[in-house]
């Protein structure tokens, strides 16, 4: 299966929320119980079909600890998604993600984003409630999820879900350019 487009995007959020996890449970349906603080960041691709279009997810997995916030800004730029992840057995890392929020800042308005709340293997100990979770991505114009990287409850979704809407994203702005075009071409014509 070849790829007919190339979609790049990233994962931010706090250390040990499950963000390798998550991409290695999508991209190799593989789940380490003690996997490794990622250091800087790291790469995956998974091929996927969406409307009869194969994509090729280029999936960017970045450190949470605060040293390497330079280079996630740096990746920022050349993603066209972002997953924000949060531990739901961590209050600390939902609030976290305020501040991966302050460091994607200067992505447009209308980026393509999701949250997700991570481990729901681990209901029993939850500590961020769904509802306050909802009501803060809806504020932020995300859309939540919740999952599992270790029993690989909806993982698929969300990474099918995110390039959907980077795909309806790059629609609109071909669509708002190609107006653009023709509203400059027409505004040249009525001036002559």
């Amino acid at each position: 299966m070849e790829h007919q487009l190339i979609i790049k995007l990233i994962l931010l959020g706090d250390s040990g929320v499950g963000k390798t996890s998550l991409t290695k449970k999508f991209a190799l349906n593989d789940f380490e119980e003690n996997s490794i603080s990622t250091i800087g960041v790291d790469y995956a691709k998974k091929n996927i079909e969406i409307n009869g279009i194969i994509i090729q997810l280029n999936i960017m997995d970045t450190s949470g600890q605060e040293r390497y916030q330079s280079i996630s800004k740096s990746v920022i730029r050349n993603a066209e998604g972002i997953i924000f992840v949060f531990d739901i057995t961590n209050e600390d890392t939902f609030q976290g993600i305020k501040k991966w929020l302050m460091t994607s800042f200067d992505i447009k308005e209308n980026f393509p984003k999701i949250l997700v709340g991570n481990k729901l293997d681990l209901e029993e100990k939850r500590k961020v409630d769904k509802e306050r979770a909802n009501e803060f991505s809806s504020k932020e114009n995300m859309e939540y999820f919740e999952a599992s990287a270790k029993n690989g409850s909806n993982v698929e979704i969300i990474f099918k879900e995110i390039a959907r809407l980077i795909l309806a994203n790059q629609k609109k702005e071909e669509e708002n350019k190609n107006f653009n075009l023709n509203s400059n071409k027409k505004g040249k014509k009525d001036k002559c």
